[in-house]
């Protein structure tokens, strides 16, 4: 099947600063036109679902992608995957296969390293010449599998500067003398942590083993290549039909992003609610739903992990103005499933390494009997917590009033 569409054609933009030209008779297009099409969402997600070992966040994520890939010329950001999981063999391989028979246009290889992805993307199609018309050019979708092979050595930092210039598509990467544009969609699977850089570029997807019990089709045979052959169809018809609108829409902010992104996570989000909010239905939604769930900063790294369990340390005690550093570690230890939970000898030290990046430093501290000990301060932690993590529950804010209250009371 021809997926080279004539509709994907794209000003440079720095050549069209008023955004892309909407045809007049698409600035409102009829109501019914996104939900008549927007099933194709649900049968993307199907056909997912049938193969594929996932829970429903990630199932909407992988969805939107897959439909974002036939439209996505028509958005300033480029929407990156991190696919990973705890351990092998959780069907990231299978996802990236599943993602290149729905995907336009896509490129699939498996541990590439650093000069054939290089020269792959770096090619007379993806060169920029200075005062012409910049086509963008299949393959669109770019899937790297086994991708940790591609970061070691000493190509590691050209690759990830290459990878990260093509998240937005004013991005440039230069190479000796020439100008290069690489953006689009691409997702990442691997068995080791993206370079941070990257991985803040993409919204990451945690695969889990499928349980014994959980049957699954499996793969193979012409009938899955016929189903996503008529899927391709529809994902075709439907990115052209609602692309003048997409195009419109991207030029604003979309209502009601889950709060607490980052600014890049945001990036990440906004064309995926804007084409949920194009297919209408419970699509708008469940991806807020979705994004809400799966950027959750607190899984993704350890040092945030370790500020939320801090805050959750404080508010167990009823928020006082300081904590001991054993104290503080009697609290954080007793989390299943942190790697501090298991921490014995030089516990202080590792605690005060983990926060010492965000300027949070151990204290020494006088205790009503006289005894000078060492400690944390609560305020000391309030701007991290307001700059990395969402705001804490409801509860929380409960017990914030309540010290509030009762330090006014005895003043």
């Amino acid at each position: 099947m021809n997926r080279d569409r004539a509709y994907l054609k794209k000003m440079i933009p720095e050549a069209v600063p008023d955004g892309p030209a909407v045809p007049e008779k698409a600035k409102n297009p009829p109501r019914g036109r996104a939900a008549a099409t927007g099933s194709v969402a649900d049968a993307v997600a199907g056909f997912i679902g049938r193969y594929l070992a996932c829970d429903d966040q990630q199932l909407t994520v992988l969805a939107l992608w897959a439909v974002y890939t036939w439209c996505f010329e028509h958005f300033f950001t480029a929407v990156y995957l991190e696919i990973r999981s705890p351990e092998p063999e959780s069907g990231k391989s299978l996802c990236l296969e599943l993602l290149e028979l729905l995907c336009d246009s896509p490129w699939l290889t498996s541990g590439a390293d650093p000069r054939t992805i290089g020269n792959h993307l770096l090619t007379a199609k993806t060169r920029i010449h200075p005062g012409e018309e910049f086509v963008i050019e299949p393959p669109y979708t770019v899937l790297l599998d086994d991708c940790h092979h591609a970061f070691h050595g000493s190509e590691r930092q050209p690759l990830v500067a290459l990878l990260n210039s093509g998240a937005r598509a004013s991005g440039k990467y230069s190479r000796y003398l020439c100008e290069y544009r690489v953006f689009g969609p691409k997702a990442f699977a691997g068995n080791a942590p993206l370079p941070s850089s990257l991985a803040s570029r993409c919204i990451p997807v945690v695969l889990q083993r499928k349980r014994p019990a959980q049957a699954l089709a499996r793969l193979h045979g012409d009938a899955a290549r016929e189903g996503a052959e008529r899927l391709l169809e529809r994902l075709s018809d439907w990115a052209e039909e609602n692309g003048a609108a997409l195009a419109q829409t991207a030029e604003g902010v979309p209502a009601g992003i889950p709060p607490g992104l980052s600014p890049r996570e945001q990036e990440c989000a906004e064309p995926l609610l804007h084409i949920a909010d194009c297919i209408g239905g419970e699509w708008p939604e469940k991806a807020r739903t979705a994004l809400a769930a799966v950027f959750n900063l607190e899984e993704s790294r350890q040092s945030l992990q370790m500020l939320s369990d801090v805050r959750t340390a404080f508010i167990s005690k009823g928020d006082p103005e300081h904590l001991t550093t054993r104290d503080l570690l009697a609290a954080i230890g007793t989390l299943e499933h942190r790697p501090w939970s298991g921490w014995g000898r030089h516990a202080a030290r590792r605690l005060s390494a983990m926060l010492q990046p965000f300027g949070i430093t151990s204290r020494s501290m006088r205790a009503e009997d006289g005894t000078v000990l060492r400690g944390y301060r609560r305020g000391d932690f309030q701007e991290a917590w307001e700059r990395y993590l969402r705001p804490a529950h409801a509860s929380a804010g409960t017990t914030e009033a309540r010290r509030k209250a009762k330090e006014k009371s005895a003043a």
